[in-house]
């Protein structure tokens, strides 16, 4: 009974993700507790999983733990994922070769207004079939630089957007690209079907990330489709739900919660 998931992360034992985050404990940090802390309340909660998993009888202080450790965790998942929708541009756009490359396809490109303020400006050509937006999501670990270019840390938000009446085959668009896939962080999939997002991580090069998004670009004229008639987001999302866990539907908060939006994913 197979199911979609193919990152290896979706393999491993608990104990081995233990030492991932441990090892690497720089990338984890601005999420969780203090290492310290994080290590006594996953070993307690470590207890209760082994009590579950090998059918022994519960504590009744495992409920209380579990969600204390909710609570713990609820605004470094939230920060996780709304730092995942902040991206922002290299301006001026002509300092990154990967945003100078696209620009001409981007219908609204960043101008300065005045002294030291930037804002989208422009005209869009009525004739264009897409828009290519490309920005630079700076992940809370890493530190900004520019370019953004074989940076680590640093990854390019590229959007590609169906202009007019038109939409997107999905199903079409994943198939065509599938063997760029394994260079793609996620596939964001919107609930009008209008649009893709890519993220890519900017440590590639210049020169491989455009090569990618030229390609990217390629498949979707190949993938338009006219008309009003288009899926509906629950069809997108059940869409999603059955590819790998890199193709994210228009429910998924690492597609669209931003740093406007206060939530609390556990109600803990």
């Amino acid at each position: 009974m197979p199911t979609a998931e193919r990152d290896p992360l979706s393999y491993v034992q608990l104990s081995e993700l233990r030492r991932i985050i441990s090892d690497d404990w720089s990338l984890f940090e601005p999420f969780l507790p203090p290492k310290p802390i994080w290590e006594a309340k996953l070993e307690e909660i470590s207890q209760i999983r082994h009590r579950i998993a090998h059918f022994r009888t519960g504590h009744h202080d495992d409920l209380q733990r579990v969600v204390q450790l909710l609570r713990d965790l609820d605004h470094g998942f939230w920060r996780f994922c709304t730092s995942y929708n902040d991206p922002h541009p290299i301006l001026p756009q002509s300092d990154d070769p990967v945003e100078s490359h696209f620009l001409d396809l981007d219908p609204f490109p960043w101008g300065e207004v005045s002294d030291g303020k930037w804002a989208r400006t422009g005209i869009a050509d009525p004739e264009a079939r897409f828009g290519v937006m490309v920005e630079v999501l700076c992940r809370p670990w890493a530190v900004w630089s520019t370019p953004a270019a074989g940076k680590p840390g640093l990854l390019y938000d590229v959007t590609i957007h169906a202009r007019q009446q038109s939409h997107l085959d999905y199903r079409r668009l994943i198939d065509s690209t599938s063997r760029l896939h394994e260079h793609l962080v996620h596939v964001c999939l919107d609930s009008l079907a209008k649009s893709v997002r890519v993220t890519i991580p900017a440590i590639l090069g210049a020169d491989r990330v455009i090569q990618i998004v030229e390609r990217l670009h390629e498949a979707s004229l190949y993938c338009l489709v006219s008309g009003l008639s288009r899926p509906d987001a629950d069809a997108v999302q059940r869409f999603a739900d059955s590819l790998p866990e890199y193709v994210i539907g228009p429910e998924n908060p690492l597609a669209f919660l931003a740093p406007d939006m206060p939530c609390s994913f556990f109600g803990a």
